[in-house]
């Protein structure tokens, strides 16, 4: 098991020359349940990033999760696979060619759980047969007699997520929160809410939880959707302890229930592993013949209607459309064009590129936009368009709203002073410029106020005032960084001392990769206060180019680079449970850091 840990994959790298080329492979575990999904790990070093390799196996369902992460190591990327295991018994992960640099081959030891009547789980599609473009509904049911609340460590694999002949859409319910029965479900990964129900049959209480998706097909021909899986743990001492009382669900909110706890050990938990029947479904290819132009891959059956508001502007003046698209039954696949594509409003409307976020109510979407007539010619809103397939009738469709009757009048003409027939802006003045006066006192030499309009103290005052604020900004924030620069010395001065603090706390745990993760984060901490760097955001390269311009040794760089190589590895394996004593590690960790600290002086 020694053999694969990220140490060897990332420690090792620096110690070789820098021609040598390698690629490391680790599991983040070697012993799994069939249907169980890990993590594999391959580190590789070489002259260029390599591609994402394919994976190919029989044994295992592998789906790509990381594909050249950069880590602290020069010329070093990392690789993550997610695997499922198809069948039990002793599994070979293949060798992966990494641009003709290959991993190493791993043994995976794959157990067969229990299988049990008492829980089934199926699958099921809306239709078999259906367009490419059409929506079709499949539905996952897990149905069981154990009690839920009596179920752990849930792993609900459901391949089709990854499927890439499909495009796959939630279906839009705003309530489905608020819901009595909703459940959070750990799918492939992801969160997802499913509805719970109970029911008896044949005298046997059962629990189903189900949820669906709407599935999309992008290509024709004939489709086997992979069964969904399902890999769970189950407490024997309390569904005996329980048999007798019925079951029902205790849980304070969606997901805060039992299925996402992996904390399954103890010999009354037993794995328990079912799995689904494989889908067929065929998908027809549309027409060729008789697509319109407008036609942008909807198909079902909709309807289109529009109004409009005013009905009686001006030349320019805008007019709002409200355009309501209804879909007899997924509004999800509803992909209305914008209104430039429109035959009937192009030249006779302007027409702004941005328009409003469509708004969902009940089967329809609603859009929003507005338009502007160029000419006093119109005199309605034309009929827009909706193209789309409808399976029913095996033909395309060109839906039109109803014609909109429009009142347009000339736009107000721009006035101007003066006897001109351009009067409806700006009043006119009869009597033009006037030759005289009201008196002879207007004639009398006046001294005019500074600047012809102020009070010279309001000038001045004016004048005097911006030099003034920016001065005092100025100031500020020159205490301002003074008062940074005496933080972040003082920081980076107690840096060592609140590194040891941290790692002091590592003593309390036993298992490798907690002992070097918590190590990594007081690491990159201490680096970010001595150094002034953010913490997060850290890498080796960066702190390795701080610490030679502060006059830090060769020997103490290369000492920090091996330690962050080891933290490193352990960070990216996740699940790797092998115990250890810490207080060495931090012994080591302190006196790297110590020697480092001394170089810095």
């Amino acid at each position: 098991m020694k053999r694969l840990i990220l140490l060897a994959l990332i420690a090792a790298g620096p110690a070789r020359a820098s021609t040598n080329f390698y690629a490391h492979a680790a599991a983040s575990s070697t012993n799994v349940f069939l249907g169980e999904v890990f993590n594999l790990d391959v580190v590789v070093k070489a002259e260029a990033r390599p591609a994402m390799p394919v994976f190919q196996s029989l044994e295992f369902n592998a789906t790509p999760l990381v594909e050249g992460q950069a880590t602290s190591a020069e010329n070093t990327w990392l690789y993550r696979f997610a695997l499922r295991p198809k069948m039990a018994g002793e599994l070979t992960v293949p060798a992966l060619n990494f641009d003709k640099t290959y991993s190493q081959p791993l043994t995976v030891h794959a157990r067969k759980p229990e299988t049990s009547d008492r829980m089934k789980l199926t699958q099921t599609v809306s239709s078999h047969s259906v367009y490419v473009g059409e929506p079709v509904v499949l539905k996952t049911v897990w149905d069981s007699t154990y009690q839920f609340g009596a179920i752990k460590a849930v792993d609900f694999h459901f391949p089709i997520l990854n499927d890439k002949r499909f495009q796959i859409l939630e279906f839009h319910d705003p309530d489905a929160e608020a819901g009595a029965n909703a459940t959070g479900l750990p799918v492939h990964g992801t969160r997802v809410l499913a509805t719970r129900r109970s029911y008896v049959e044949d005298e046997v209480q059962h629990q189903a939880l189900e949820f669906s998706k709407l599935l999309i097909p992008k290509k024709s021909g004939a489709v086997t959707l992979a069964p969904a899986t399902l890999l769970c743990a189950a407490d024997q001492e309390r569904e005996v302890n329980n048999k007798n009382r019925r079951a029902a669900f205790q849980y304070p909110a969606y997901f805060d229930n039992t299925f996402f706890d992996r904390n399954v050990a103890g010999d009354q938990w037993s794995r328990i592993y079912t799995e689904s029947d494989p889908v067929q479904l065929e998908v027809k290819p549309l027409p060729k013949t008789g697509r319109p132009a407008l036609f942008n891959g909807m198909v079902g059956e909709f309807d289109i209607a529009v109004t409009a508001e005013p009905t009686e502007v001006q030349v320019g003046e805008p007019i709002t459309l409200t355009i309501r698209i209804a879909a007899s039954n997924h509004l999800e696949n509803i992909f209305f064009e914008a209104l430039r594509y429109q035959p009937n409003l192009v030249n006779r409307f302007e027409i702004p590129s941005d328009r409003s976020l469509p708004v969902r109510e009940g089967k329809a979407k609603i859009y929003t936009q507005t338009i502007r007539p160029l000419s006093v010619d119109q005199t309605e809103i034309p009929p827009l368009q909706l193209a789309y397939f409808s399976p029913a009738k095996g033909t395309y469709v060109t839906a039109e709203s109803d014609a909109i009757p429009l009142r347009v009048s000339p736009a107000d003409d721009v006035g101007v002073f003066g006897g001109t027939r351009y009067q409806n802006r700006l009043r006119s003045v009869d009597e033009g410029i006037r030759q005289n006066y009201e008196n002879p006192d207007m004639l009398a030499s006046r001294r005019r106020p500074l600047f012809g309009w102020a009070h010279p103290a309001a000038v001045l005052l004016l004048l005097l005032v911006p030099p003034a604020v920016a001065g005092g900004l100025s100031l500020a924030s020159l205490f301002g960084e003074k008062k940074h620069h005496i933080h972040r010395t003082a920081q980076a001065a107690r840096a060592f001392k609140v590194f040891r603090r941290n790692v002091a706390h590592i003593k309390s745990h036993d298992l490798k990769t907690e002992i070097y993760c918590d190590l990594d984060e007081c690491l990159r901490a201490y680096l970010g206060d001595r150094l002034h760097l953010v913490p997060g955001a850290l890498s080796y390269r960066d702190a390795a180019v701080r610490l030679e311009k502060a006059g830090a040794s060769d020997a103490d760089i290369g000492k920090l680079r091996a330690l962050f190589s080891v933290c490193e590895s352990y960070r990216f394996t996740h699940g790797y449970d092998e115990k250890t004593d810490p207080r060495p590690i931090i012994t080591d960790a302190v006196n790297t850091v110590r020697a480092l600290e001394r170089s810095l002086k």
